[in-house]
């Protein structure tokens, strides 16, 4: 094998992965437990993009499922408008935890967006930054919480939904040990 060869290729591949990155901080998983359900709750929207909690409560309740977990009760959902006057998150969160109480959830996934954006000028690539919180629903009490944020990568690849999707499955990763 040829040097140079190795030496573009390596170079090909740092050029197509561009500067995706992604940065995570959480607590230490929560224990193993077997069929447990679980509730999405609202998110918080701390961001200038309407709906990005929607989006997101949506996204972790997709995650969930997929991941082979039982979520119970309905997605917390609000008008576009309400969301766009600001809304009453807190009314929203305590409403969908007495929700998750009544449906038998033994825990809830809750969190808040941060950013979910595109960074300005040529190189623009989305940009995602949010707060996981799982509840225990008995006890009204936050048992595990993680933060994070991602970029994405070069050449168009991925949007704000993608750098998301994945950010939050390293989050629940993390939560549920995996």
């Amino acid at each position: 094998m040829n040097w140079r060869w190795v030496l573009a290729s390596v170079g090909v591949l740092a050029l197509l992965s561009g500067c995706a990155g992604m940065d995570l901080r959480t607590a230490k998983p929560l224990p193993k437990a077997q069929d447990v359900a679980w509730a999405v709750l609202p998110f918080a929207n701390n961001t200038e993009t309407p709906m990005a909690n929607a989006r997101a409560a949506a996204l972790a309740a997709g995650i969930l499922q997929s991941d082979g977990q039982r979520v119970v009760g309905s997605l917390p959902v609000s008008t576009r408008t309400q969301d766009l006057l600001g809304g009453d998150w807190k009314k929203e969160y305590a409403e969908a935890l007495r929700a998750a109480r009544s449906d038998g959830a033994r825990y809830a996934l809750a969190g808040s967006v941060d950013e979910w954006t595109y960074r300005a000028g040529i190189n623009a690539e989305p940009e995602v930054a949010m707060t996981l919180w799982v509840v225990d629903v008995a006890k009204d009490r936050v048992v595990w919480s993680g933060v994070g944020s991602a970029h994405g990568g070069s050449l168009g690849r991925g949007g704000t939904g993608g750098v998301a999707q994945r950010l939050m499955q390293r989050l629940l990763d993390r939560a549920l040990n995996r």
